[in-house]
C-alpha cells in the first residue's frame, strides 16, 4: 500500500487550509500523467495516521515536513499509472495507485491530501 508518510504527500498548512475530501466510493484513479500534471512543481496538505505537507519538485525531488515523524527528503517518479517515493530515511521505492476525490483532493486510500 502506498504510505502517505513515507510517500510523504507528504503535507502541514493551517486547519483553515484543509478542504472535505469525498467517500472512497467516489474516488476514481487518476492516470500517471494526470497526477505528474497535477502534482509536479506543487505541494499538498495531507491527514490520515498523520499530518503534514509534501512537495513534489518538477525536478523529480519530493520533501515532507510531518507533525508525527519530522522531515525526509527523497525522490518521487510515476511508473505507469503508480506513483513512486523513495526516502533517505526510509530507502526503497514505495509505489502505488492516487485516486481524485474532488477537484483538487487525492487519497491513496490511507492518506488523503488536497493541493496547495
Amino acid at each position: 500500500m502506498f504510505d502517505f508518510r513515507t510517500f510523504s504527500i507528504v503535507t502541514a498548512v493551517a486547519a483553515s487550509s484543509l478542504t472535505l475530501v469525498g467517500s472512497p466510493a467516489e474516488a476514481q484513479q487518476v492516470s500517471g500523467a494526470e497526477f505528474t500534471n497535477s502534482h509536479s512543481g506543487k505541494c499538498v496538505t495531507y491527514s490520515g495516521p498523520s499530518a503534514g505537507t509534501q512537495c513534489f519538485g518538477s525536478n523529480g525531488v519530493t520533501n515532507y515536513d510531518d507533525k508525527s515523524y519530522g522531515t525526509d527528503t527523497g525522490r518521487w517518479e510515476v511508473r505507469g499509472n503508480d506513483v513512486c517515493t523513495n526516502w533517505q530515511k526510509e530507502p526503497g521505492w514505495d509505489c502505488g495507485p492516487v485516486s481524485r476525490t474532488g477537484s483538487n483532493s487525492f487519497t491513496d486510500g490511507e492518506y488523503s491530501w488536497t493541493l496547495n
